[in-house]
């Protein structure tokens, strides 16, 4: 989803670009440049790249029949492409949303991945929906420049739009697994859709509608939550199948792993032993105090731990005028 800018933002760049203090080479190879996206490891991606290209190859599919339905429900030419997958976290996409929108609320269900109550979300450009009306009910299309909300009639053709969305959604999924999706409800407002936590990971699938000379996309929102079914499925149909045919790409992928690792730093520290007492006798403790520890003397050997890991047993020793532990056993 493309960022949106705000009315303030929007004032500001134009002031700027009319006083000079904005150079608009800078700008353009800003715009040039390669775009990176920074990683958020608390907030670790839900979707991986495997589920991603599935989720490409399914809504390509969804498109080519979408294009075809549209073509013959409007009688004029319609092309539908996906342009863009990608996961991002639901606030991202609800923010990018204007204050008047239709949204398409459409139920998964399946008996056999026990998938009941779960939710996606179809978001229609206005331009194109207002283009779609006004060819549904007679115009040649060219009525979509409209600042106003939707009226119940229109809602309720609109309704009728995603009901069809629904078995080309069954579909598109047919190939792969056997889910019916039913059109749930039909909301203008974003603040309403309140069965996504704006936190949660959601994959984002744009599909861009050409309508004669109107573009306007299509906007698909996947939760997390909503698919979890789904790709434990997928996985061990499609992935977990796979390594395990092959068993020299495992082998050669754990090899690459390590080798990329054998240079990272890591904390070993030697634990002689230790000991609980309360915060009162931690508070009157003095210097020449004595605390005993829970290892016996006749006994000598200490726990090395790697980074916060018991990895191995030693016994405590001396070499070159410095402490030292001598490994005896690795611990499994």
């Amino acid at each position: 989803m493309a960022e949106v800018l705000s009315q303030q933002q929007i004032d500001e760049l134009l002031g700027n670009l009319q006083s000079g203090n904005t150079d608009i080479k800078e700008i353009e190879e800003q715009t040039s440049a390669q775009k990176i996206k920074d990683y958020d490891f608390l907030s670790p991606k839900k979707f991986t790249r495997e589920q991603i290209r599935f989720l490409q190859n399914i809504f390509e599919n969804f498109s080519r029949m979408l294009s075809l339905y549209l073509s013959g429900q409007l009688r004029i030419s319609c092309q539908a492409e996906v342009v863009q997958v990608e996961e991002e976290e639901y606030k991202e996409f609800g923010n990018a949303l204007n204050d008047s929108v239709l949204l398409s609320v459409m139920g998964l269900h399946s008996d056999i991945y026990n998938i009941e109550d779960k939710q996606i979300l179809l978001e229609m450009s206005r331009p194109i929906s207002f283009s779609i009306l006004d060819k549904l009910l007679g115009g040649d299309g060219s009525g979509y420049l409209i600042d106003r909300d939707y009226t119940e009639i229109e809602l309720s053709l609109l309704e009728y739009l995603f009901k069809q969305f629904s078995g080309l959604l069954r579909n598109a999924w047919s190939n792969y697994f056997e889910i019916s999706f039913s059109m749930d409800a039909i909301e203008t407002n974003a603040q309403m859709i309140q069965f996504i936590q704006p936190d949660e990971s959601v994959a984002i699938v744009v599909i861009e509608i050409t309508m004669n000379d109107l573009k306007g996309n299509l906007n698909i929102c996947l939760p997390a939550s909503s698919l979890e079914e789904i790709f434990k499925s997928f996985d061990s149909k499609y992935v977990k199948v796979n390594k395990r045919d092959d068993p020299k790409v495992v082998k050669r992928r754990r090899e690459e792993i390590l080798a990329e690792l054998k240079d990272t730093p890591l904390t070993v520290a030697a634990v002689l032993g230790e000991t609980q007492v309360t915060l009162k006798e931690l508070l009157e403790l003095q210097p020449g105090d004595i605390i005993p520890l829970n290892t016996e003397v006749a006994d000598g050997s200490v726990t090395v731990n790697v980074e916060k890991l018991h990895w191995f047993t030693g016994t405590i020793g001396t070499k070159k005028k410095k402490y030292a532990v001598r490994i005896d056993k690795v611990l499994q």
